[in-house]
C-alpha cells in the first residue's frame, strides 16, 4: 500500500506529498478488422488518391514502430498498391530514436516487425540524415527525412 507520503533519496532532498488516489479500469472496444489488406487496397480505389500517384513517382513509405496491429500487412499492401499505380516505392524509418537511434538499428526494429526489402518488395532507406523544414513559433526546429523530403510524395503508415 502506498502511504501518504513518499520519501526519496536525491541530493537536495524531495519530499512530495501525494494526492488522493482510486483505483480505476478502463476497458476500451476493441474492433477488429478481418481483412487488413483488403481494408487498405481499398483506400487506393478513391479518386482522389488515385488522382495523385503518376506513374515514375518516387513515393517514400514512412513505417514507425509504435505497435501498431497488422503494421507488415498495411505497408505491404501501401506498397504494392503503388507499384500497381506505376510509383517506385521506398519504405524510410519513421521512428526518431527507435532502434538506437542508428540507421542500422532502425532496419533491424523494421525487421522484427516483418518489413524488410523481401517481404516488401522494394528498398529499405534509412539514414539519420535529416533536413529542417522550418521552425516552430518558439524557434524550435522542425526535422524531417531527408530521402522522404526529396520523394515525390509520402505515405505514412
Amino acid at each position: 500500500m502506498i502511504g501518504d507520503r513518499i520519501e526519496v533519496n536525491i541530493a537536495g532532498g524531495l519530499d512530495v506529498e501525494l494526492p488522493r488516489m482510486v483505483r480505476v479500469r478502463q476497458k476500451f472496444k476493441t474492433p477488429t478488422l478481418e481483412d487488413v489488406s483488403g481494408a487498405v487496397a481499398e483506400q487506393f480505389d478513391n479518386p482522389d488518391i488515385r488522382g495523385r500517384i503518376k506513374p515514375g513517382m518516387r513515393i517514400a513509405v514512412g513505417c514507425g514502430s509504435r505497435g501498431i496491429a497488422n503494421v507488415a500487412a498495411c505497408a505491404g499492401t501501401v506498397v504494392a498498391q503503388l507499384k500497381a499505380l506505376g510509383a517506385e516505392p521506398f519504405i524510410f524509418p519513421a521512428m526518431g530514436s527507435h532502434g538506437s537511434a542508428s540507421a542500422e538499428g532502425q532496419v533491424k526494429v523494421l525487421d522484427s516487425l516483418g518489413i524488410n526489402e523481401q517481404t516488401m518488395g522494394c528498398p529499405i532507406v534509412s539514414s539519420m540524415d535529416v533536413v529542417e523544414l522550418g521552425q516552430l513559433e518558439t524557434g524550435m526546429p522542425v526535422y524531417y527525412d531527408k530521402h522522404a523530403a526529396g520523394a515525390d510524395a509520402v505515405v505514412l503508415v
